[in-house]
């Protein structure tokens, strides 16, 4: 069928085909390499995304996020609801949330170990997933899960361009070829309007970054960049792209990347 969730999946299918042909797998493995740094400090100054996502929240609220890693977002939410459950399928993530619940002191915030749809969910006020749909090749049972385990309201943290795709022009010039992008909102609302949920759309003045330790060096800007790639064959990789290395980052004391093409915080929400 030509439905806009069957045109999703096959963007998800693409990318994931392209990617097992020049990346590692994104397995527990390397979400255990990577969970420590989704670790934020729930406390810290909200960024203008989590202070339009706090605007939403009332006091009693109970919320659910699902797929809620280490809670960068779920548990600097907290700071304004009554409890949190995180419904997060990696041991790693689950491991640093604990971690954090347990070092900020919050109270009334658990993780659940489950995939997503999962059997029997909590209900919630309000139901929330960050940066996690650019991965569901499922979306709309993924999404109606979501609705009916919401008593007010959903919301869905997204960008302007999703972050597997700010790559894009470092990932042509490592394997010769366009990468596919994942599904961003401009799939996703067509989801949404077939499925009768036709949400508001905010965009803020919140560009995508993420705390990084930047090169030094050509040699540690080499080892950047096969890393962000998680290219499969380094060797092969470093010597196509250490000619580039200019065209990729601003040289310096610390080496600015270059490539990353700029996006903007989104919050899709609806009642429901």
């Amino acid at each position: 069928m030509n439905t806009a969730a069957a045109r999703y999946q096959e963007m998800i299918r693409a990318r994931n085909a392209q990617q097992e042909r020049f990346c590692l797998p994104l397995n527990e493995d390397r979400w255990a390499l990577y969970a420590p740094g989704y670790r934020f400090d729930p406390f810290r100054e909200p960024e203008p995304l989590l202070k339009a996502a706090l605007a939403l929240i009332e006091p009693s609220d109970d919320l659910l996020e699902v797929g809620g890693g280490a809670g960068r977002m779920g548990l600097a939410l907290m700071r304004q609801a009554r409890s949190l459950v995180n419904v997060e399928s990696s041991a790693a993530m689950r491991t640093q949330f604990d971690l954090c619940v347990h070092d900020s002191g919050i109270a009334e915030a658990r993780a659940i170990a489950s995939v997503w749809p999962m059997t029997d969910p909590p209900a919630a006020d309000l139901v929330l997933t960050a940066d996690v749909t650019y991965f569901v090749a499922e979306i709309e049972p993924f999404l109606r899960a979501m609705i009916e385990a919401a008593l007010r309201r959903v919301i869905i943290f997204t960008w302007t361009v999703p972050p597997p795709n700010i790559n894009a022009e470092l990932f042509r010039l490592a394997f010769g070829e366009p990468e596919a992008p994942s599904p961003s909102f401009q799939e996703l609302l067509p989801v949404l309007w077939e499925m009768g949920v036709v949400p508001d759309i905010q965009v803020v003045d919140d560009s995508f970054t993420w705390p990084e330790r930047l090169p030094q060096s050509d040699d540690e800007a080499l080892d950047f960049v096969l890393d962000e790639l998680a290219a499969r064959d380094r060797s092969s990789v470093r010597d196509i792209l250490r000619p580039h290395l200019g065209e990729l980052f601003q040289r310096g004391p610390i080496y600015q990347p270059k490539w990353r093409t700029p996006s903007q915080g989104m919050l899709i929400t609806w009642a429901v």
